[in-house]
């Protein structure tokens, strides 16, 4: 069965939100999902994935610095032609998401874009894009 790696921080919670609404959406398509928030997450959880969600809240025009870090420490694993993507929520610029999609870029990895942002709380609108997202990464893996 294919897998998809979910791995998020959260400041307020409502990037966690999001998380869980991709898992949703990733196992109604079929895939096997692990889903852990970044502090608890290593590298080696991602590396026998098929496809990578990584979510995170903006902080100082770029992301949560505990996600940046593990992001950075992805670079050693072999993640050219697997799946990813980035998400997050955001109060003001919300430009978190767009930095990690531009890493799993530079890691050689076929990501999804635009990088799913969603404006504070995700409302029931933003929940199902959340959805959406996770059987969109479901159909991309299966191709």
């Amino acid at each position: 069965m294919a897998k998809l790696a979910i791995i998020y921080g959260t400041g307020f919670g409502n990037t966690g939100i999001m998380a869980k609404a991709i898992e949703e959406g990733a196992r109604s398509a079929g895939l096997e999902v692990l889903i852990k928030k970044v502090d608890e997450a290593s590298p080696a959880d991602v590396e026998k994935a098929d496809a990578i969600a990584i979510g995170l809240a903006t902080y100082k025009g770029a992301g949560m610095p505990t996600v940046i870090k593990y992001v950075q420490s992805l670079s050693k694993l072999q993640l050219k032609g697997k799946v990813g993507t980035a998400f997050g929520s955001y109060g003001w610029s919300g430009e978190g998401p767009i930095v990690v999609a531009n890493t799993l870029k530079g890691y050689g990895m076929d990501v999804i874009e635009p990088p799913l942002r969603i404006k504070r709380i995700p409302e029931a609108e933003g929940i199902e894009e959340c959805r959406k997202l996770g059987k969109m990464i479901a159909d991309k893996i299966k191709r």
